[in-house]
Formats: structure tokens, sequence, C-alpha cells
């Protein structure tokens, strides 16, 4: 197993899906509408916050819950 190391600078935004494990976490609604792609900005703790107002969530998450983040600047 190949362990995702987080290179990206505090700041730095990519679009990512989130993990099945990490979208589990959450009630049934909520679940629909994180299963797709989103923006999520890199905190200065190293944890990853979603962007804007795409869903308003407050929850931060760890690199390994995102998959294939691409850099959107």
């Amino acid at each position: 197993m190949n362990t995702a190391i987080d290179t990206f600078a505090t700041g730095s935004v990519v679009a990512a899906a989130l993990a099945p494990a990490a979208v589990d976490t959450f009630e049934p609604i909520l679940r629909r509408l994180l299963a797709g792609t989103q923006n999520f900005v890199k905190q200065a703790d190293g944890r990853w916050r979603p962007c804007g107002c795409q869903l308003g969530l407050a929850r931060c998450f760890d690199y390994s819950d995102l998959m294939a983040p691409v850099h959107r600047g």
C-alpha cells in the first residue's frame, strides 16, 4: 500500500473527491452532496477544509481523505 505524501503549501487549493471512508462518517443526506469533486484549501495545521460556500462545512480533513487531488491555484 502506498501512502500519499502531501507536498502542497499552506493555502493551496485542490479539487478532489472525498474518500468513501470519509464520506461514510456523515448523515445519509450529506453523503450525496459530498460524493462529488469539491475544492479544498490547505490549512496551517496541514489539514484540508472545503472552500467557499460549496457546502459550508466547518470540518477539516486529512490529506489521506482526499482522492486524486489536482492543484487549482
